[in-house]
């Protein structure tokens, strides 16, 4: 398998641009338009219409795209799952949201070590766009995350909801809070649209912050009030941050998704992972929910 080929047509798919896509590949452009040609041969379809407006994707280059991912994928998938089967029973690599480290990916990590202790994990934490191109391009076997991109490839179901509360070291009521003392959560473009349709007059405030962990730190060094995700409150009370819940502030629910490759979807240890990820999630988010009544 020639996987040049295929990187080089999903680069071209993203830049549009044969000189773009050689600097990125660090190559000429006359080898990425041997790349492409060679391509073409090999799959009998042209891939790309050249012209003023770049490299346009004709209507095989469009629907190729699908397949190149899943080529890209299964090698990828292939070369890492071979080693190591002499001490494991499989293996998986899973990826999950920043925010969600400390507490349910954790739960989720001990239930699978519980279950089946032969079964290699490698585990990562990122940005759910990073966490779905991971998935994509088969480096990741799951992913939780709070933005899924819904992508053919991928199966992606719905697992909870994140709670964000306003919690404040100088106010008590959401009426008293004055945008200069206020921290903005940016943490996803869900929590931004709902914060924007929530609370209009705090949506051009002094700090606007786009990670949990920099809002608690700015807490602490020089209080405020902001909106954290319900676990962090007890995490922010042991960092010695004196603050508190903001009376008739409305609550930010965040939708908490799995997602995994759909041709996968029914490996035995993905699934077994999944309804171990379930079953956790429904005991987190039960426990999240009682707390808040």
């Amino acid at each position: 398998m020639n996987l040049d080929l295929i990187d080089t047509f999903l680069d071209l798919l993203e830049t549009g641009n044969f000189n773009r896509t050689a600097e990125r590949l660090e190559t000429t452009q006359s080898t990425i338009s041997g790349r492409v040609k060679a391509l073409e041969q090999a799959v009998g379809a042209k891939l790309f219409q050249r012209g003023r407006a770049g490299a346009v994707p004709t209507p095989s280059g469009i629907r190729f795209e699908q397949h190149a991912r899943a080529l890209k994928a299964g090698w990828t998938h292939a070369r890492r799952d071979i080693g190591g089967l002499e001490r494991y029973e499989g293996s998986l690599r899973v990826s999950g949201q920043f925010s969600l480290m400390r507490t349910l990916f954790l739960d989720w990590i001990g239930e699978l070590h519980q279950t089946n202790k032969r079964l290699s994990l490698h585990l990562e934490a990122d940005y759910s766009t990073q966490i779905i191109s991971d998935l994509a391009n088969g480096a990741v076997d799951i992913g939780v995350v709070f933005a899924p991109k819904f992508l053919p490839d991928l199966a992606i179901e719905e697992i909870g909801t994140e709670r964000l509360m306003m919690v404040s070291t100088d106010f008590h009521k959401v009426s008293d809070v004055t945008a200069d003392r206020y921290i903005r959560a940016s943490y996803t473009a869900y929590i931004e649209r709902a914060h924007a349709d929530l609370l209009p007059h705090l949506a051009h405030p002094a700090l606007t912050v786009g990670y949990e962990e920099l809002a608690i730190g700015i807490m602490k060094r020089f209080g405020g009030t902001t909106y954290l995700p319900e676990h962090a409150l007890d995490y922010l009370a042991s960092a010695g941050v004196t603050a508190r819940l903001v009376e008739d502030a409305p609550e930010i629910q965040q939708p908490v998704y799995v997602a995994t490759q759909r041709r996968r979807k029914h490996d035995p240890f993905v699934n077994k992972a999944i309804r171990a990820l379930r079953k956790v999630a429904e005991r987190y988010f039960d426990q999240s929910i009682a707390k808040g009544d």
